[in-house]
Parts: structure tokens; C-alpha cells; sequence
């Protein structure tokens, strides 16, 4: 049962990254071609590739108390999304995606950040950019939940905090520069660079956050799962 449960998974995984690859080179191609419909692919296909993500990690099965965990750890991100700091970039969600994923494993830390911004939006506001936001934070739990069984310091967890910041914020950006339909170098620098500095500050956040929880927040996390 638990091998015929894994193929499944595997096979879901493999349709997964086909789709994903032909995602993309169809976007390269019709932004070469044909500028003007970029931005109206990529707001059909990443929901379509957000949803197939879901299909994917719905194969491996999650125990109950790992489901508590995660949708403590998503209500406490999109609690927190709804409180309005002055200074933009501060923000508490990339910690709480990343820390799913450490605690729990790769499914559970794409379930956190994918779901994140899905709930959340429906008070901030639903758009195109929500399939983005999915996947971005979705990749970022992902990614974190990949490492969880291997030796990750401090420091390495904090410079992946960091780094965190600008790839979530490159992935938005890449929408915003879509979004704008104007496919030229100077103006996805100018989009890039704008962003840079919150980007950065959200990953700073984020780093000191690993900083100071690390290890205490991950052990309590997997205690609560019942994973040590």
C-alpha cells in the first residue's frame, strides 16, 4: 500500500515538473512573439500550475496532528498578513512558510505556503497575483521542507532567510513586470530594482527571525506534530 501510494506520488511529481517546464518555455516564447498575451498565459497557467502543485502533495498522505500544526502555523501567517506595518517589508510570513517546511517536510511546507495567501486574500483581496503569491511562498516551503532532515546552522538558515526575500520578491516582480506588458531588459531592471529594497528588508527580516528561534521554535513545531 505505502510503495503503490509513493509511485503515485512520484508520477504526480514527474507531471508536475513536465508541466511546469512547458509553462515556462510557452512564456519565453509568446513573450519573443507575441508580447501583448504574455501577461494573459501567465494568468491562466500559474493558477493552473498552483493547482496541479496541490494535486501533486495531495498523494502523501498527513497525519492529524501534522494537519493541526499546519493550520495553526498558516492561521497565525494570515493573522499576522492582516496587520499593517508602516514599514514595507516587515513582514512575518516567509518565517512561518519556512518553518512549516523544517518542522514538517516539503508537502506540508508547500500546503503552508500555498494556502497562505488563498485565505488570506479573500480580506486582502483576490487577483492574479494570489496564484503567484501561492506559489512563491508555496516554492519557499517547499524548499525549506527539503532540508529538514539535514544539518542546517544557524547562519546557513539566515543567509536562506535572506535569500528567501528576493526570490519570493522576484517571482512578484516577474508578475508586476508582465503585468506591464513593456518586454524590454531596462524596464524588468527597473522593476527589479525597485523592489530590491523591501525584498531585502523582508529577507533580513526573516533571517533574524531564524536567527533568534532557532532551535527552539523548530522543536516545539515537531513536538507538536508528533515528529520528536
Amino acid at each position: 500500500m505505502n510503495a503503490a501510494i509513493k509511485t503515485n506520488a512520484a508520477i504526480r511529481a514527474w507531471i508536475l515538473v513536465a508541466s511546469f517546464l512547458a509553462s515556462v518555455g510557452l512564456l519565453c516564447l509568446i513573450c519573443f512573439f507575441k508580447a501583448s498575451t504574455a501577461f494573459a498565459f501567465a494568468s491562466a497557467a500559474i493558477p493552473c500550475v498552483a493547482a496541479l502543485s496541490l494535486w501533486v502533495w495531495e498523494a502523501k498522505k498527513i497525519s492529524a496532528r501534522n494537519v493541526a500544526v499546519l493550520s495553526a502555523l498558516t492561521a497565525l501567517a494570515c493573522a499576522l498578513r492582516l496587520v499593517r506595518i508602516p514599514v514595507e517589508g516587515i513582514e512575518f510570513t516567509n518565517f512561518l512558510v519556512i518553518l512549516a517546511g523544517l518542522s514538517m517536510g516539503p508537502s506540508e511546507g508547500f500546503l503552508a505556503g500555498a494556502l497562505v495567501p488563498l485565505v488570506s486574500n479573500f480580506y486582502l483581496g483576490q487577483g492574479a497575483w494570489t496564484a503567484w503569491q501561492m506559489l512563491a511562498w508555496g516554492l519557499l516551503g517547499l524548499g525549506a521542507g527539503l532540508v529538514k532532515n539535514k544539518k542546517a546552522g544557524r547562519w546557513k538558515l539566515a543567509a536562506g532567510g535572506l535569500f528567501s526575500g528576493w526570490a519570493y520578491g522576484f517571482l512578484l516582480n516577474l508578475y508586476y513586470f508582465l503585468y506591464l506588458r513593456q518586454f524590454d531588459w531596462k524596464m524588468f531592471g527597473f522593476v527589479i530594482a525597485q523592489g530590491f529594497p523591501g525584498d531585502t528588508l523582508s529577507g533580513a527580516c526573516t533571517a533574524a527571525l531564524l536567527v533568534i528561534s532557532w532551535p527552539w521554535a523548530l522543536k516545539l513545531c515537531k513536538r507538536a506534530a508528533g515528529i520528536a
